[in-house]
């Protein structure tokens, strides 16, 4: 490769063979030489035209997007022209954000990835060359079919971020896969297990159904910006005399909108849900007869922890039943209760059997306690005064959010992805939320909900899926993935399908060492992002803007199903996330498997279906209704769990968690954070805790490489002028943040809005925003080790993570 004559390009040095379609774009095409082109070299200038080829299609903007956006877009002589709503859609559901519009620019970015690329150099320079799908496929094939020969299909990683998305990728190849390890899953590895959710804690009920509450709690949340596309949820139920309390440390536009903002000190979250737990039950302030009925408070405990059952008490053998799903016989040991009508002990679900709460002096049941008991007992050292020292807010704004939440009559706790959910004790803060809503019963009620309200969290829709053979399935890792870096495993080669590397793993300068270890990566991407680099061979996939087909995808969010139709051409050499896909298995001999077409793939999806609230609809209505279909029913907003029947062994809210038992979590039990606590010697050192909190303008890591973005925002770290002024440091002055474990350079802005110790930032900022480093280069990868036993595995705590800072 001739490095004299390459240019650089977002990090990544590449040469050019010819690889531009003449039908990619209008007008003439050109590029610099030796390099990838750039919008001056290829974008034809506009020209007045007397009528201009103009048509109009439909699709959805980014299938993990939570704005669920369906986008109305005019195409002009095979080019993208305008975005904006659907106009098929009722108000409500109509919108478009600064992301969907500014991909009239940013589709034809300078990052945009154009052809598929093979790495020259070592891994990790970023230096490549231009080759042919042909030349890509044969060495991906290769390479796959060789590390199945020597390790096993499993030994190939297929890790998933925001975009593109191919599902059945990992299932065609054998390949180990996980759903985004240690993002996302910090609070629901406490709050879900109780009500049999999945780890993502979304909230129990739709946004819509805000209007319906009487008190509403958002916590480390910036809902107002992070779920912008329902924040009118939020000024409706304002509007109708609902009390918002924000709880942040840092002051958020959704704060700005509340009656109360709380600043808490970060990291100690935890703390002040398990003081507000001691208020409720010393007070008495609980639903005595929600907890008896609806969850696991009266079961009985034994002396060593365990939870009793009804086989152990009375020799009777376990109930059968067969799973509807599988046909398999279930075995179930019922809980146990102390029956005040009968005074004996009998099956928690018996025939007019009245639990008692309290056993403590009940002959018969001596040797026992209740759940409710071990929680009071659990709680004696989380008093309200313990919690206000822990958290640095004051007694009687504890007691006030405590009192006001147990007794409403109909109160929403808002819990965030991005704020308390990435520090490693989030876990317990579910846990502690999980027995707060459980003793106050708001849950299962129009206005009582709990949970992230992210995308809306409106009706579901189970498209059909494409039937695979039913030996080609996905492999299930023996660890998480950030556990790969530093365990002995078997995984060889990673396909990232989206910037996965950077944005799953903290303590990038470990990851990088870790990926030159393996014996082949595959990068899938729309953009040369910073995960780009560390690959073997790179191919470029397309945006939801362009199909070639008259379908391409189709989703099901924000109460709608919609399909992506019919865009522009693919733009340079790439292909769709659906031909990315095909190509990989016929490299592999296991195409034969596929749809033949997109359109195949999502008329089967759709047509087959048997989602009750899609009865009737099949692809051709779609295409007739612009692209998009309201579910049927969704004229109220959707009420989670309002029979009160949970998905959990005992069909109730189960806050006991026996699993967790060995590493005193079986009810929650503070802990400090890793690295943020006040007494941390290193804070010596590394006086600043660093907090990345998510943007209206960015979708994880996407989008920091849009110009039309980076003209409202890019990257920098944000501080408050009291701390700034005592390190020196002046507003925009170029500062250098760093730890042990790495450093990153960029500007600092004053503003008084951040909590006063914290250095504030936004999550998912690429090296190219960066004056040098990288943002992962700081951030801690350390976890607990009761991850192991935890429902998603361990969070990757990324804001429990202590830096310095100083002038550059």
């Amino acid at each position: 490769m001739n490095q004299t004559n390459a240019r650089s390009l977002g990090g990544a040095t590449m040469t050019r063979r010819s690889f531009v379609k003449a039908a990619a774009v209008a007008g003439a095409v050109g590029v610099t030489a030796g390099g990838m082109a750039t919008t001056s070299s290829w974008l034809a200038p506009t020209q007045a035209v007397a009528e201009p080829e103009e048509r109009i299609t439909y699709t959805f903007h980014q299938s993990l997007c939570n704005g669920n956006c369906s986008l109305k877009c005019t195409i002009r002589d095979g080019r993208l022209a305008k975005v904006e709503p659907n106009d098929a859609l009722e108000a409500e559901y109509s919108m478009c954000c600064a992301r969907g519009i500014s991909e009239i620019s940013h589709i034809y970015g300078e990052t945009r990835l154009q052809t598929p690329l093979r790495r020259v150099g070592e891994r990790g320079e970023g230096n490549f060359e231009s080759i042919s799908w042909d030349e890509a496929m044969k060495e991906v094939g290769d390479q796959i079919k060789a590390i199945w020969d020597k390790y096993g299909k499993e030994a190939v990683y297929v890790s998933y971020s925001s975009e593109p998305r191919m599902g059945m990728l990992p299932a065609l190849l054998g390949a180990s896969e996980m759903e985004e390890p240690g993002i996302d899953i910090g609070i629901g590895n406490g709050l879900d297990p109780m009500k049999a959710g999945n780890g993502f804690y979304a909230c129990t009920n739709e946004t819509r159904d805000m209007v319906n509450s009487k008190f509403i709690m958002i916590n480390g949340h910036n809902f107002c910006e992070t779920g912008m596309m329902q924040a009118r949820n939020l000024l409706d139920a304002l509007a109708a005399g609902v009390e918002l309390v924000v709880v942040d440390p840092h002051f958020s536009t959704t704060a700005s909108k509340a009656h109360k903002w709380i600043p808490i000190k970060p990291g100690t979250d935890a703390a002040m849900y398990l003081g507000m737990v001691s208020h409720i039950l010393d007070n008495e302030l609980y639903d005595e007869e929600f907890v008896l009925a609806h969850t696991s408070m009266p079961y009985l405990l034994k002396k060593d922890g365990t939870l009793l059952r009804w086989e152990e008490v009375s020799g009777t053998k376990p109930r059968e039943s067969k799973d509807e799903k599988t046909g398999e016989t279930v075995t179930f040991d019922p809980f146990v209760v102390w029956d005040t009508k009968t005074k004996s002990i009998q099956p928690y679900d018996g025939e007019k059997v009245e639990p008692a709460l309290t056993v403590e002096g009940v002959k018969g049941a001596s040797s026992y306690k209740t759940v409710f008991e071990a929680i009071k007992e659990s709680q004696q050292p989380y008093t309200i005064e313990w919690a206000s020292e822990r958290t640095g807010i004051p007694t009687e704004d504890l007691v006030y959010i405590a009192e006001r939440y147990a007794t409403s009559g109909a109160s929403m706790l808002g819990l965030g992805m991005g704020g308390a959910d990435k520090y490693a004790n989030a876990d317990v803060l579910g846990h502690a939320v999980g027995i707060m809503v459980a003793l106050t019963g708001n849950i299962g009620a129009p206005g009582k909900a709990v949970g992230s309200m992210h995308g809306g969290r409106g009706y579901s829709a189970k498209l059909a899926s494409w039937p695979l053979p039913d030996d080609m399935k996905a492999a299930e890792p023996e660890m998480y993935a950030y556990d790969f870096r530093t365990q002995p495993n078997n995984i060889h080669a990673v396909i990232s399908v989206g910037n996965t590397l950077q944005q799953f793993f903290a303590n990038m300068n470990l990851t990088a060492e870790w990926l030159k270890g393996l014996d082949f990566v595959l990068g899938i991407d729309i953009y040369n992002n910073d995960s780009i680099k560390f690959c073997d061979i790179v191919l470029p996939s397309c945006s939801k803007f362009e199909c070639p087909e008259e379908v391409g995808d189709v989703k099901c969010a924000a109460n709608h199903i919609m399909i992506q139709e019919r865009g522009i051409d693919p733009l340079f050499e790439s292909k769709t996330d659906f031909q990315i896909m095909t190509e990989i298995a016929r490299a592999v001999g296991v195409a034969d498997v596929l749809p033949k077409s997109q359109v195949e793939l999502v008329r089967h999806q759709v047509d087959k279906n048997e989602a009750e609230n899609l009865a009737g609809y099949t692809l051709d209505m779609l295409l007739e209704h612009n692209g998009i279909l309201p579910f049927q029913g969704i004229e109220k907003p959707r009420i989670g769990f309002a029979d009160q029947v949970y998905a959990t062994e005992s069909g109730r809210l189960d806050v006991y968690y026996e699993k967790m038992l060995k590493w005193d979590q079986a009810l929650p039990t503070w802990e400090e954070p890793i690295e943020v606590y006040d007494e941390n010697p290193a804070r010596e050192q590394f006086p600043f805790q660093l907090t990345q909190t998510r943007s209206r303008f960015f979708i994880h890591s996407m989008y920091y490489d849009s110009k039309w973005i980076n003209q409202f925002f890019d990257a920098y770290v944000e501080m408050n002028p009291s701390d700034m002024a005592a390190a020196g440091i002046a507003d925009r002055d170029k500062v250098e943040v760093y730890n042990d474990r790495g450093s990153f350079k960029c500007q600092v802005v004053a503003n008084e809005s951040v909590h006063p110790g914290s250095l504030r930032t936004t999550e998912g900022a690429w090296a190219r925003n960066m004056e040098d480093g990288h943002l992962q280069s700081v951030t801690n990868d350390q976890m607990r080790e009761r991850r192991v036993d935890l429902m998603k595995g361990g969070v990757t705590p990324f804001n429990d993570t202590l830096v310095a800072v100083r002038k550059a």
